[in-house]
């Protein structure tokens, strides 16, 4: 049995055309705070990196943390 773990934060922000688009950071560190997880938002959007579908992004709509753990088992045929 194989046991693979991966831990990705999602930042979800809100673009100028009022649809949303989502970054995911892997392997976020497990001590990151709101504010830092904000001050780093806010680079990005002033930036103006990232333009999806050539519409920039506003403000950080929300975030979430994502543990995912997948055991994956064979069967011997």
């Amino acid at each position: 049995m194989e046991t693979v773990s991966t831990k990705t934060l999602d930042l979800e922000f809100m673009m100028a055309n009022g649809d949303t688009d989502t970054i995911s950071l892997p392997d976020y560190l497990p001590d990151v705070t709101k504010e830092q997880i904000v001050a780093a938002a806010d680079i990005v959007i002033a930036q103006n990196i990232f333009k999806p579908d050539g519409f920039a992004y506003q403000k950080l709509k929300g975030y979430e943390f994502i543990d995912k753990t997948v055991r994956k088992e064979e069967l011997e045929v």
